[in-house]
C-alpha cells in the first residue's frame, strides 16, 4: 500500500489507535470487526473519495451534511449512558461504587470538547453548523427530510445501544464510535480540503471556518483520546460488577456498526454519483 493509499485507509488509521490498547483480545475484536465489514469500509472510503469531484448542488450537499451529522454528535447518548452508570453507583458502596463513579466520569469525558468546556463554550455542534453553512448557506441541510433514511436509522440505533441496551454494550458502542470517528475524520479532512481548494474561492478565514469542525477532531487527536478513556470506563465497570468483556459480542457490535455506516455512505455516494452523471 502506497503512503497515499495508506492515508486514505480507515482500517489502517483505526488500527494504529487500537495498538495502544493493552487488551490483546479487544485489539483482535477491533481488527476482526473492520475485516468482516470490509465492504462497508470500502463504501465509506469511496464516498469520501468522490466528495472533491465537483461543487455539489445545494440539494445534494444538504443531504450529505444532514446525513453525516446524524452519524456523529451523540452527546445525549453519552450523557444518558453516564447517568445510567452513576445511578448504579448510588446503589453500591465501597470499591464497587468508586469504580462505577470513575467509569461514569471517564465515559462523560468523551463530551468535554463537544460541549466546549475548555473552548469558551463553543460546542462542536456550533462548529458543525459553521461548516455546513459554508457550503449550504440556507437551512436546508438541517431538515430531517434531507437525511438519507439509513442515516436517521443509524442515529436511532446508536442511541438505543447506549441508552436501552445493557451498559457494557453501551460502553462498547461509545468506544467503537470514537476509534471509528478518529479514522473517518482523518479521511474527511483530506477530502474536504481537496474540495475547497478545487471548487471554492474561500478566503483563508472562510476556509478555516469551513474546516474547523473536522480539524478539531484530528489535529489534537481528540477522538483517539476519547477512545482510550472509554476503554478505561469499560474496564472499571467490569471490575465493579465482576464481569469480563464478551469479545465475540464486541466483534459483532463493531461489525454491525460499520455495516450500518456503509449503507449510509453508500446511499449518499449513489446520490452524488447520480448528480455527477447528470441523472438527477
Amino acid at each position: 500500500m502506497s503512503s497515499h493509499e495508506d492515508a486514505r485507509s480507515l482500517t489502517t488509521t483505526a488500527m494504529r489507535v487500537a495498538d495502544l490498547v493493552t487488551d490483546e483480545r479487544l485489539r483482535e475484536a477491533l481488527a476482526r470487526g473492520f475485516s468482516r465489514a470490509g465492504v462497508a469500509v470500502e463504501e465509506v472510503q469511496r464516498c469520501f473519495a468522490l466528495l472533491p469531484a465537483k461543487r455539489w448542488s445545494e440539494d445534494v450537499f444538504a443531504t450529505f451534511l444532514h446525513s453525516w451529522k446524524a452519524t456523529h454528535l451523540k452527546m445525549l447518548a453519552i450523557y444518558g449512558l453516564s447517568c445510567r452508570i452513576q445511578r448504579m453507583a448510588l446503589s453500591e458502596d465501597g470499591e464497587a461504587r468508586e469504580q462505577l463513579w470513575i467509569a461514569a466520569a471517564r465515559n462523560a469525558e468523551t463530551s468535554y470538547e463537544d460541549l466546549g468546556l475548555d473552548y469558551e463554550g463553543v460546542t462542536h455542534a456550533a462548529l458543525y453548523d459553521d461548516m455546513a453553512r459554508s457550503f449550504v448557506p440556507s437551512d436546508a441541510w438541517q431538515l430531517e427530510a434531507n437525511g438519507v433514511p439509513a442515516a436517521l436509522a443509524f442515529k436511532r440505533w446508536v442511541y438505543e445501544r447506549m441508552i436501552v441496551d445493557d451498559i457494557p454494550t453501551g460502553l462498547l458502542t461509545n468506544m467503537f464510535s470514537e476509534i471509528y470517528n478518529h479514522a473517518e475524520y482523518s479521511l474527511a479532512l483530506g477530502a474536504f480540503t481537496e474540495l475547497v481548494d478545487a471548487h471554492y474561492d474561500f478566503t483563508k478565514a472562510e476556509k478555516e471556518r469551513a474546516l474547523c469542525y473536522i480539524g478539531a477532531h484530528v489535529v489534537g487527536e481528540t477522538e483517539m483520546s476519547h477512545f482510550l478513556v472509554v476503554v478505561e470506563a469499560l474496564d472499571r465497570y467490569n471490575q465493579a460488577r465482576g464481569l469480563h468483556t464478551d469479545y465475540e459480542r464486541a466483534e459483532r457490535l463493531f461489525t454491525e456498526y460499520l455495516e450500518r455506516l456503509g449503507v449510509v455512505m453508500g446511499e449518499m455516494r449513489l446520490r452524488m454519483a447520480s448528480e455527477q452523471e447528470g441523472t438527477v
